[in-house]
């Protein structure tokens, strides 16, 4: 998994953009993000219990497709002036929404045939200097590490501690933004992948010969 430098650089001048395409004129109330499938094992249940139970002013994007897009939308009718769902986003049009967003959450279920495998939305999510909550399935605890906040995948109460947290305070959001993105520049940029990916290749080469000697 690479984020190229385009990626990277991103212009936040799209947040208010996007935002407006979504008929959000207000700026004021924080954005909790969602991107991916819109399945079960994304913990799409669980989020939309949690916002149902946050007390702070939110609003929420989900961009994605799948099987639970009627569910939400049934959901998102209590909330026709906070949730946006959008299904047509491309993936060269993912940091200008990822950008629209203050909050990307991952609330991956492990199921007995699923566990979320790496989350490319994390890395995204991080190289756009979004702050990221994530649960514990699979490998997501291994990409966020201190680079965001890390919720058992079953724990609801501690989902709407760590959502109202980042809601209230825009200095850890943004000390978050910068760890993510730092962590995305150091471990994902395609640069740093080629060399892993040389380093590798040099070292199989190298097992090849000793075996052949």
């Amino acid at each position: 998994m690479w984020i190229s430098t385009a990626f990277i650089l991103a212009l936040k001048l799209n947040k208010y953009q996007i935002r407006q395409l979504l008929n959000w004129e207000e700026d004021k109330t924080p954005v909790i993000g969602f991107l991916g499938r819109l399945v079960p094992e994304k913990g799409l249940g669980l989020l939309m219990s949690v916002l149902d139970e946050l007390q702070t002013p939110w609003r929420a994007l989900f961009v994605g497709t799948g099987t639970m897009e009627s569910s939400i939308r049934s959901w998102a009718q209590k909330y026709p002036q906070k949730v946006r769902i959008c299904m047509d986003v491309k993936h060269d049009q993912v940091p200008q929404y990822l950008n629209a967003m203050d909050i990307l959450v991952a609330p991956s279920q492990t199921v007995s045939n699923w566990k979320e495998q790496f989350g490319r939305m994390i890395i995204e999510a991080f190289a756009c200097g979004l702050p990221v909550i994530g649960s514990d399935s699979g490998e997501i605890p291994y990409v966020i590490q201190d680079a965001g906040v890390v919720v058992g995948e079953k724990d609801q109460l501690g989902w709407v501690k760590a959502i109202s947290e980042l809601l209230e305070s825009p200095s850890r959001r943004q000390e978050l933004a910068c760890k993510g993105l730092e962590r995305s520049r150091q471990l994902y940029a395609w640069p740093v992948v080629a060399r892993q990916y040389l380093q590798f290749f040099n070292e199989l080469l190298d097992s090849h010969c000793l075996l052949s000697v």
